[in-house]
């Protein structure tokens, strides 16, 4: 089998040694196929890919998604385009800077201008995030199909900054598939967890869980009633690497999401429960953290109807179960056990 052979599939995935990222890769690589990550390690972790870093077929190269002089030989040899390189957790989205901003939007387009040159498949991870606040208006127990309509809070507020971005990289993505006829697809993700994840950039699950082990406050930011639903990272991956193989999913939006809804508060709680932790829970004021132009949602929880039409989803196990799997493979699970 060499990298010449037409019956592989080559697959690029920018973010490859981010949480979500380097889960893709070990999936792509399981499956055969020859593996090109891209990152320049902004966010992530050269220890996520300590094991397809071992595999002939994978190659890492450090560099920024917008670079086209180093995507160009990359994108031309591919058979399929993975994009998921971007900044992401509602803490960072709140403190991102101008030049952040502009680097991913120099990325979709530098990728779609690729893509739409050498034309592999391609897709695109987006995010929860698309939607804002739609559902906090809403009727109780209404959930958000993808073509719900999307809800923005003030330019002044930087939080939205993300799902501005993510919804101008969702118009160019479908705009060249209808234009130049790529098959190009777009998931969006709702609250990824599972090993490898971590709690610097505010994603709440790896943040409870580390706060957890080492027995200090589990901070919940308002009230700890907000709503989610989580997915996790085996389910995501499965679902995304589905829809890529699907012959039409050309021009398609999917929510991926798994367990839930859940509030805040009860994620912290479980945590605290699986990891038999002394912590006790600490309401933090919004201000504290993300300063006075913060706005948080209430209520997100998706429909995966249209991804349970197209491929049978289903979430598999339990949320607690999720929790629990992702507890234990954080490096500092067994210490806390020991120390019991």
């Amino acid at each position: 089998m060499s990298i010449g052979d037409t019956t592989i599939r080559r697959c690029v995935v920018t973010g490859a040694a981010g949480f979500i990222g380097s889960h893709l890769v070990d999936a792509l690589l399981a499956e055969g196929c020859f593996v090109v990550g891209v990152d320049n390690m902004s966010t992530g972790r050269a220890a996520n890919l300590d094991g397809a870093l071992q595999n002939e077929r994978f190659r890492l190269v450090q560099a920024s998604a917008a670079d086209g002089s180093v995507l160009e030989p990359l994108i031309a040899e591919s058979t399929e385009v993975y994009h998921l390189a971007s900044y992401v957790g509602v803490k960072l989205a709140s403190q991102t800077q101008s030049q952040t901003i502009l680097n991913n939007l120099r990325a979709i387009d530098t990728i779609l201008d690729l893509v739409g040159t050498y034309k592999p498949k391609f897709l695109l991870t987006s995010t929860s995030e698309i939607y804002g606040k739609a559902l906090d208006t809403a009727e109780p127990g209404a959930l958000l199909d993808e073509h719900a309509d999307r809800v923005y809070g003030s330019t002044e507020v930087h939080r939205w900054s993300y799902a501005g971005i993510k919804a101008v990289e969702e118009f160019l993505t479908l705009a060249k598939c209808k234009e130049e006829g790529i098959h190009a697809l777009i998931v969006r993700l709702f609250n990824v967890i599972g090993p490898r994840q971590r709690g610097l950039h505010g994603p709440v699950v790896p943040r409870f869980i580390e706060q957890a082990l080492a027995h200090e406050p589990i901070t919940l930011y308002g009230n700890g009633e907000q709503v989610r639903s989580f997915t996790f990272v085996a389910d995501a991956i499965s679902a995304l690497c589905r829809l890529m193989q699907h012959p039409r999913s050309a021009g398609e939006v999917f929510n991926i999401g798994g367990y839930g809804p859940v509030t805040i508060r009860y994620v912290a709680e479980t945590v605290v429960r699986l990891a038999r932790s002394q912590s006790t829970v600490a309401y933090v004021p919004y201000e504290a953290v993300f300063g006075n132009h913060f706005e948080d949602v209430y209520r997100r929880v998706p429909s995966t109807d249209k991804l349970k039409t197209w491929i049978g989803y289903q979430a598999q196990g339990t949320f607690e179960q999720a929790l629990q799997t992702t507890l234990e493979a954080h490096p500092d699970y067994v210490v806390a056990e020991v120390e019991e």
